[in-house]
């Protein structure tokens, strides 16, 4: 008999075993190791409860949901995010899934928060039957695509430097400054300290006031993304680029079933979206890679989001993945202002 469970820490290495026996599929087929600490991810995306499928004393499938604060319309909102739904391939097709839903749904049914969110790896439909079709609950809704930029770690040549980077610590001023420009987005961070907790942050200051911000952060302590599969145009531009990285200054590009050495671009914020200043930044954060010998810069923007006007000028590897949501109390004016708007999600919790 299958039963689900609330998980403990002492399910941490069954539900490591689970993560890494289940890939993310799509157009790239995606693997999310969370060693050493399966819940320690969870820890960073906020107050967290994980539900465990167990049959015969072995944990089958997971699904957690995690409560953030963000902005919608300006205002500050709670929104719960669905994520780490997996069930062993032994016993797919048995239910676990719906057993899962049935006991995330029976645990959040008087939750006072309305807004349900989730993405998926753009092609893969596979959960999305066991969050549609439920008595009394809405289907979730495409909210569109976003695009996740992989920026090749570059040795950048000299920069001009009319506009400096500095180096801070997280202050009143920086966490003014990105939510001044989160606020306007839909679903966006609330940003406080304990958000920019382990991110270097870079500004650049116009007339002493900060007119752009990037906060960089490395999640390998507590996830690690390995490439188990790729279509053949960037198998083939990864080995070009391998043979060649040296000649063109660029990092080392990972191999298939290893650890993608990756920094995050958590949160991004120039004035007017400035292209040249924005640019820098990247370039900036390219650099540190190289140096550092980590493979690429990561950053997902909407697929409405300014920025990508910004950013067709780089080289970069680009996957997709579809943003969900669902408003139990069937707000369809809720859910048409985030789709009106520019949706956000914070890829290096994902």
């Amino acid at each position: 008999m299958i039963f689900v469970r609330l998980a403990t820490s002492e399910d941490n290495q069954q539900l490591l075993e689970l993560t890494a026996a289940t890939e993310m599929s799509g157009k790239t087929s995606l693997r999310i190791d969370r060693k050493p600490n399966f819940f320690a991810l969870l820890n960073m995306r906020g107050q967290s409860t994980v539900f465990v499928a167990e049959h015969e004393n072995r944990i089958v499938g997971s699904l957690s949901i995690s409560l953030q604060q963000v902005f919608i319309n300006k205002e500050v909102v709670p929104v719960y995010y669905i994520g780490d739904f997996k069930v062993a391939k032994s016993h797919r097709g048995k239910g676990v899934g719906k057993l899962l839903c049935d006991e995330l749904i029976a645990h959040y049914s008087s939750s006072p928060a309305d807004l349900f969110f989730l993405t998926v790896a753009k092609g893969n439909t596979r959960p999305l039957p066991f969050f549609s079709g439920r008595a009394h609950i809405p289907d979730f809704q495409s909210v569109g695509t976003f695009h996740v930029h992989q920026f090749p770690g570059r040795k950048q040549g000299a920069l001009k430097a009319e506009k400096e980077i500095e180096t801070v610590e997280a202050n009143n001023e920086v966490i003014t400054f990105l939510s001044d420009h989160y606020c306007k987005y839909q679903l966006g961070s609330v940003i406080t300290r304990e958000k920019l907790a382990g991110c270097s942050i870079y500004i650049i200051r116009s007339q002493s006031k900060i007119c752009a911000a990037m906060c960089l952060i490395d999640t390998a302590d507590v996830k690690q993304n390995v490439i188990m599969n790729l279509d053949w145009v960037t198998r083939l531009s990864i080995a070009v680029m391998n043979t060649v990285r040296k000649l063109i200054g660029f990092s080392r590009m990972p191999g298939l079933n290893e650890p993608v050495r990756m920094f995050y671009i958590k949160y991004i914020a120039v004035e007017n979206n400035e292209r040249s200043i924005l640019g820098r930044l990247i370039r900036h954060a390219q650099q540190i890679a190289y140096n550092t010998s980590y493979s690429f810069v990561s950053m997902g923007v909407h697929e409405k989001d300014p920025l990508n006007a910004c950013l067709a000028e780089f080289f970069k590897f680009t996957f997709q993945s579809t943003g969900l949501v669902v408003s139990v109390r069937d707000s369809h004016l809720l859910i048409d202002e985030i789709k009106k708007g520019v949706p956000f999600e914070d890829y290096s919790l994902v």
